[in-house]
């Protein structure tokens, strides 16, 4: 008897196996979301952390760790020596970066929706809005 037909069969199975509905793949809520921090933007965006705070912190004394930008809007996350780490929201739609909220914590995963549209109603755009909710949001 010969191998071919079964063969075939093997292949077709394994090709078919091998196509996955694009809806069935969770798109990256960070995807068209710039994150490379650089050491001009950590440099950059400490100073604009600590302009921010109501006391005298020296920018170098300013860790961020994580950057986010879409459009306009910035997200950074960083440590401070006076405060709970947080994550900075900026908007430079005037041309420059202004300082808007700062939210610390941590959040659960079905949290995600309700963190984003507190993001949303900020002014951030969907992108850094998703991508930052998905951040924030740990596993249950």
């Amino acid at each position: 008897m010969p191998k071919f037909p079964t063969l075939f069969v093997a292949i077709g199975l394994s090709v078919g196996a091998l196509q996955i509905p694009q809806h069935a793949v969770a798109a990256d809520p960070c995807g068209g979301v710039d994150t490379k921090l650089t050491s001009q933007r950590k440099s950059e965006f400490a100073k604009l952390v600590a302009k921010s705070l109501d006391q005298n912190i020296r920018p170098s004394r300013v860790d961020v760790q994580e950057f986010m930008q879409s459009g306009t809007w910035t997200v950074v996350y960083a440590e401070l020596p006076v405060a709970d780490p947080g994550y900075f929201f900026f908007d430079a739609s005037s041309g420059r970066p202004v300082f808007k909220e700062v939210w610390g914590g941590v959040a659960e995963k079905g949290e995600a929706p309700e963190i984003a549209r507190w993001a949303r109603d900020l002014g951030a755009n969907k992108a850094i809005s998703s991508c930052f909710a998905d951040t924030v949001a740990v596993a249950e």
